[in-house]
């Protein structure tokens, strides 16, 4: 049995169950929300009364979109979406996906001096704290406490369609949400282990393949999932693996990720690196998803270029699982706020890096209060 199949055994054995939460935690979480707001009030002086600042009808706009609209929440990718390793302290530990901790997705822990993820207390569940969708616990795609998580480690584009499909026959099959009203934000990040495979298939891990996978997704979405945000997140540059050398990560990345450690491929995955992410821009930034008020898809492209440090310069580990491919809790937090600054920037001044986890929250403003898209970022330059 080889390591990949391996791997699978164990999780397709181990990891199917998720968390327990019971009223009591439930209760608990009330209990404290006036102290979680107080905290969050007190993160940074300019922050405004988020509660206040918006009341006003649903939208019939996608380019209109106010944080507080969002209703359900979900996301498709690989494992740095279902969080594998994020609490790992041993590399036992790297195969359990701790969804409850995706930074995109999950909800574990309702309070920001904890953890910080898009969906949990400190962000979107600021503006409505009715959001569903987010991911609890650990456990794999078809566990209870994944939701809309149908992230899958190992995963590349060629599967992406089908993470879509479930998504959606899940939604349709879920009596607690309006499926056709309700907004919903679904952040999408695919395309780090096609990179990593290249190698070995070049006919099959191609750009103009990655480009036409995800557009069949985004196509289907469009034609299948009614009010609908997409976040498209560009694939990150697995070739900067190669900085991060010490001996245990080696191990891993030779596993996982050899394309990227070998000196022969480096100059072929720099270049398909960069033609993948060219090559989605070009695709949103054409329109063909601007075209209705229903339904749009907006790169966010801050994974370009991960590249955490230390004051001093050196590679700060922290940010990474012990495999030193996927991200540990902290890195997830780190990823959680780039992308909120993210969706909060307009379309051509976005992030296209991450370094650290310093970055104050941005809030909406008066002037700004809609999550930006390519259609409305246009406006606001006129």
């Amino acid at each position: 049995m080889n390591f990949i199949k391996l791997v699978s055994f164990f999780m397709s054995i181990s990891f199917f169950n998720c968390a327990e939460f019971n009223d009591e935690y439930y209760k608990l979480i009330e209990e404290h929300a006036l102290e979680t707001n107080e905290l969050m009030a007190n993160i940074t002086s300019h922050r405004i009364a988020l509660k206040n600042e918006f009341k006003c009808p649903r939208p019939t706009s996608v380019h209109t979109l106010r944080p507080n609209d969002i209703e359900i929440i979900g996301a498709l990718g690989d494992s740095l979406t279902a969080a594998n390793g994020a609490k790992a302290f041993t590399y036992i530990g790297l195969l359990e996906e701790y969804r409850g901790f995706s930074w995109s997705i999950g909800g574990q822990i309702p309070d920001l001096n904890k953890s910080i993820t898009l969906p949990k207390k400190d962000i979107l569940r600021k503006f409505n704290d009715k959001i569903y969708g987010a991911s609890i616990g650990s456990g794999n795609y078809k566990s209870k406490c994944a939701v809309f998580n149908f992230a899958q480690p190992g995963k590349t584009s060629w599967e992406l369609l089908s993470q879509a499909n479930e998504m959606i026959d899940r939604m349709n099959s879920t009596k607690t949400i309006d499926f056709l009203n309700s907004w919903k934000l679904i952040t999408i990040f695919i395309g780090g282990n096609d990179l990593c495979k290249f190698c070995t298939n070049k006919t099959k891990y191609t750009s103009d393949n990655y480009i036409k996978n995800i557009r069949t997704t985004l196509d289907y979405l469009k034609e299948n999932l009614p009010r609908a945000l997409i976040n498209l997140v560009s694939p990150l540059d697995v070739s900067s693996l190669e900085k991060l050398s010490a001996v245990t990560c080696r191990i891993w990345q030779m596993a996982l990720c050899s394309c990227a450690l070998l000196k022969s491929e480096r100059g072929a995955l720099l270049n398909l690196t960069k033609e993948v992410q060219t090559k989605t821009e070009v695709l949103i930034n054409s329109g063909i998803y601007d075209t209705s008020d229903d339904f749009t898809v907006v790169i966010q492209p801050f994974m370009k270029n991960v590249s955490p440090a230390k004051n001093e310069g050196s590679i700060d580990y922290s940010y990474f699982a012990p495999d030193c491919l996927h991200f540990s809790v902290k890195g997830h937090e780190a990823s959680a706020i780039e992308l909120w600054n993210s969706m909060l920037t307009p379309v051509g001044l976005k992030p296209e890096k991450w370094i650290n986890i310093e970055h104050n929250l941005l809030c909406p403003t008066k002037d700004s209060p809609y999550i930006f898209t390519n259609k409305n970022s246009k406006k606001k330059e006129m």
